[in-house]
């Protein structure tokens, strides 16, 4: 039979190792990093680490968030000894300090709008049945006229032409179409896409956002059947012809019209937000 003075001892041990976990305990308001006087709780650690990316994977792995901690912590070192030194009290360091600060606080008041929008989905809506048109996705089929130094590899058997004479043959290939000339056919024969000429230059649905600007504003203002003028990029010259156009569902384009309307918000404020001295800036 085991004693009572021996279940004493491990009830007391039990207590204790209780103890130890309860007062031991991280909780938010634990400071984990200290530097001269500067704390940063867990609580405000995590809160940073999940503001980007990168650090918020590292901080929910065990085996990185040390790395992460130190990486902090060399910044509050710095930042304390800066402290210590009066710096933030310099006025030329102090108006850079308030530029950083009004970058943030533009960017998170865009993100603040927009996280706004995002949960009015009724605006959203009616916002969309208005524009429904506008973000179809545009099925393009085109004609690439390659220009020297462009990304593109040179076609096999082809030369290298100026932009005087990329230029010149597209218009040339264009007039060809507009006259009746079978654009799948040309495109074939003459277009320095690799991934679509094989295809008489039908290069699928388009998304926003992973074509050039000229080639994506014209794609998607173009309308069904027409004939696009020259296109200049940095790839070359483009002739392009949208076939058809496939509407987008509402939650496909969401973040994209919440994004659009807080853009316009900050404009707005923009537009009649600020006033210059016109004897110091001129009219």
């Amino acid at each position: 039979m085991i004693s009572t003075p021996y279940l004493i001892r491990i009830s007391l041990l039990a207590v204790a190792a209780g103890c130890l976990s309860l007062f031991g305990q991280v909780t938010n308001s634990t400071p984990v990093i200290e530097a001269s006087g500067l704390k940063m709780t867990k609580a405000e650690f995590e809160e940073l680490a999940a503001g980007q990316e990168s650090y918020r994977m590292d901080a929910a792995q065990p085996t990185s968030r040390k790395a992460l901690g130190v990486e902090f912590g060399k910044a509050f070192a710095l930042e304390a000894e800066a402290r210590r030194r009066k710096m933030d009290q310099d006025p030329k360091i102090k108006l850079r300090m308030r530029a950083y600060a009004q970058q943030l606080l533009a960017a998170e008041l865009l993100e603040q709008v927009r996280e706004e929008y995002l949960k009015n989905e009724p605006t959203l809506k009616a916002i969309y049945e208005q524009k429904k048109q506008s973000y179809a996705q545009p099925r393009v089929r085109q004609i690439l006229v390659r220009t020297k130094g462009s990304p593109l590899a040179l076609r096999p058997g082809s030369r290298e032409l100026s932009v005087e004479e990329a230029r010149a043959k597209a218009a040339e290939l264009r007039g060809r179409i507009a006259g009746g000339a079978d654009f799948a056919k040309l495109a074939k024969e003459e277009s320095d896409d690799f991934g679509s000429k094989e295809k008489g230059g039908d290069m699928g649905f388009v998304k926003r956002g992973v074509s050039g600007a000229n080639f994506e504003d014209a794609a998607f203002r173009l309308p069904v059947g027409q004939l696009s003028d020259v296109i200049q990029t940095e790839f070359g010259f483009h002739i392009i012809r949208v076939e058809e156009r496939q509407p987008l569902p509402f939650d496909a384009v969401r973040k994209v019209l919440a994004n659009e309307l807080a853009h316009q918000d900050l404009d707005a404020i923009i537009l009649s937000g600020y006033k210059l001295n016109e004897q110091y800036f001129g009219k």
